[in-house]
């Protein structure tokens, strides 16, 4: 006997079917959570666009620090500075002109005289053997690290920063019936001209042609010697 129900049977199969053919992308959108869902929290998981950091010469990005040369540290040391820092010398040394020896010599006048050459002081034979004069660069080098510069001497003392090195020659230049003239500061790199191009030409004086005018944008606002 013929089921009474087969051809109803027969449509709601295909029912179905029609539906879950075209519902189940729908509903799966859905369950994602549609234009909102997490297929978009993941396109939007860095809102910013993100780029491979870079960093410039300097440290943190910024411009590399201008190194100063002595001589410009010199010329602009303070010899007050110089006398503070130098009085550490006084365990060692007398400063004053026709002052005694100590564990090292008299400083007086200790710029620019020949090394190893105080009278009445025994000096190592390392500083014997050195030879030439205590100028200003060398003084640097021997306070920088006594050690290294003349190895052997008896003198250990170490001032790794040039401006302080050069506040205390400044100021042993003081001590001295002729102080030595202190050498001038190195010139500043000149400034590139506003506006000019890479050759060095100047800016445009105004007369360009209005065809030149359009074409260009316009530019927008312990020391001592033993």
């Amino acid at each position: 006997m013929q089921d009474p129900m087969f051809f109803n049977k027969i449509a709601a199969a295909m029912l179905v079917a029609l539906l879950l053919f075209f519902g189940l992308p729908q509903l799966a959108a859905a369950l994602r959570g549609g234009h909102h869902g997490a297929g978009h929290e993941a396109d939007n998981a860095h809102p910013f666009p993100q780029y491979p950091v870079e960093f410039a010469a300097g440290e943190g990005g910024g411009p590399a620090p201008v190194e100063v040369s002595f001589n410009t540290l010199l010329a602009n040391a303070d010899p007050r500075a110089g006398e503070r820092r130098a009085a550490l010398c006084k365990s060692c040394h007398t400063l004053e002109k026709g002052g005694a020896n100590g564990t090292g010599p008299n400083l007086w006048g200790v710029v620019g005289r020949p090394v190893a050459s105080h009278e009445g002081f025994n000096y190592t034979g390392a500083l014997k053997a050195a030879g030439g004069n205590w100028d200003f660069d060398r003084l640097s080098a021997y306070l920088e690290n006594s050690q290294s510069y003349i190895p052997g001497t008896a003198m250990v003392q170490r001032f790794p920063k040039a401006e302080q090195r050069a506040e205390i020659i400044a100021y042993l230049n003081t001590l001295s019936d002729s102080p030595h003239a202190l050498p001038a500061p190195d010139p500043e790199p000149a400034a590139a001209d506003e506006g000019g191009d890479e050759a060095g030409e100047p800016a445009s004086d105004g007369a360009a042609s209005e065809e030149q005018a359009s074409a260009e944008e316009p530019a927008a606002d312990q020391p001592g010697e033993h």
